[in-house]
């Protein structure tokens, strides 16, 4: 079976895509699935250079004529049957770049998406109905997306790259981190306490670059894979990651709890997850070990206090590095999740990821 995947990496660059980019990589070299990279079209480009009052406009007529996309002649010159076409979008209005394939339906014998923010069902384009199967990591959406466009819908949660980024190490001089997103309060009180001269510990508070639309660089040349191995390299020297629900107060709006990708590329690198556990059923399933998560009072304060306590108990801190890691490598790791999405569609496993699987089972205690 030949595994096509269409990437949106010409077209957007952000810590958002960063893992999004980063499974697609494990999709080629552990499937060795071909890369399908649309480009913005030229419609598009005359559009997006237009004033802003216009562009607005002109990019919707350009999207229902000429199309916003374009693939390469060589790359749809190449495409072989049998076949299946993988989408790794970031949300449902990614879809849009199957434009850029003419007859795109009739060229693929299988047709999957795997959606990271996969609400919002007015912003799928009509075609989805056209998939085979989508995949999203909330199973709450299901029903609901089922009833949106008819297809089937499997839940297929979040991952990492354990089997590269891993670590159980123990020697971590960064004693806080946090990435992403969290509480304003709980911020201030860790920087007011551990980021003082006269403190001996350090809180490390990650700041994302800034995003990019159509960037000007290819991927190859740009900063993101640098980026996201600096993250897991600090990650892999850090004893403790903050994370939070996605429905905490004082968090950005989302409109389900869900565990995000941060449980687990903290947990894989070996951190002790500290914060507020998602409320979301899947929880219990997938963050079922002991000290998977350690929860914060809800008083910022009285959080510093269970963080110096937890840092000062280092047998209880080295235990949670190595059953973090473990439990992320043999059951959370990007490949395993991609053999399930594979056997779902009903498709061979690839014989490397094959063998990939089974170098992370020889894991032991």
């Amino acid at each position: 079976m030949n595994i096509y995947l269409l990437s949106d990496r010409a077209l957007y660059s952000s810590v958002s895509y960063d893992p999004l980019f980063e499974l697609e990589d494990i999709l080629v070299e552990s499937c060795g699935a071909k890369l399908l990279i649309p480009t913005q079209s030229q419609g598009a480009q005359w559009a997006n250079q237009q004033p802003k009052i216009t562009s607005k406009f002109l990019n919707k007529v350009v999207r229902r004529t000429t199309g916003s996309y374009k693939l390469a002649d060589e790359a749809l010159e190449s495409i072989k049957k049998p076949n299946v076409l993988l989408i790794v979008a970031l949300c449902g209005a990614n879809l849009a770049t199957l434009s850029s394939i003419s007859n795109w339906r009739d060229k693929f014998d299988v047709v999957a998406a795997y959606i990271f923010d996969a609400w919002g069902f007015h912003i799928y384009p009509k075609y989805t109905s056209q998939l085979d199967r989508l995949f999203v990591p909330m199973p709450e959406l299901i029903e609901g997306l089922k009833q949106s466009f008819g297809i089937p819908v499997s839940s297929l949660p979040f991952g990492v790259d354990a089997l590269t980024h891993g670590s159980c190490n123990v020697n971590r001089p960064i004693d806080l981190i946090s990435y992403g997103r969290i509480p304003k309060q709980y911020h201030t009180a860790f920087n007011n306490k551990f980021n003082q001269p006269g403190s001996g510990r350090i809180y490390y508070r990650s700041t994302p670059r800034a995003g990019e639309v159509y960037p000007k660089m290819p991927y190859e040349e740009r900063r993101d894979r640098e980026d996201r191995m600096l993250l897991f390299k600090i990650l892999r020297r850090t004893k403790l990651c903050l994370a939070f629900d996605t429905l905490y107060p004082g968090m950005r709006e989302f409109p389900h709890s869900f565990v995000t990708l941060r449980w687990f590329e903290g947990g894989a690198a070996g951190c002790g997850i500290i914060g507020k556990r998602p409320i979301t059923p899947a929880a219990e399933e997938l963050l079922n070990w002991e000290d998977a998560t350690i929860e914060l009072p809800d008083d910022p304060e009285a959080s510093v206090k269970l963080i110096e306590e937890l840092l000062q108990d280092e047998p209880r801190l080295h235990s949670i590095h190595k059953r973090n890691y473990i439990e992320n490598l043999t059951r959370h790791d990007w490949r395993w999740r991609i053999k399930s999405m594979l056997e779902e569609l009903k498709i061979p496993l690839p014989v490397r990821l094959a063998e990939e699987l089974s170098q992370m089972l020889v894991v032991s205690w």
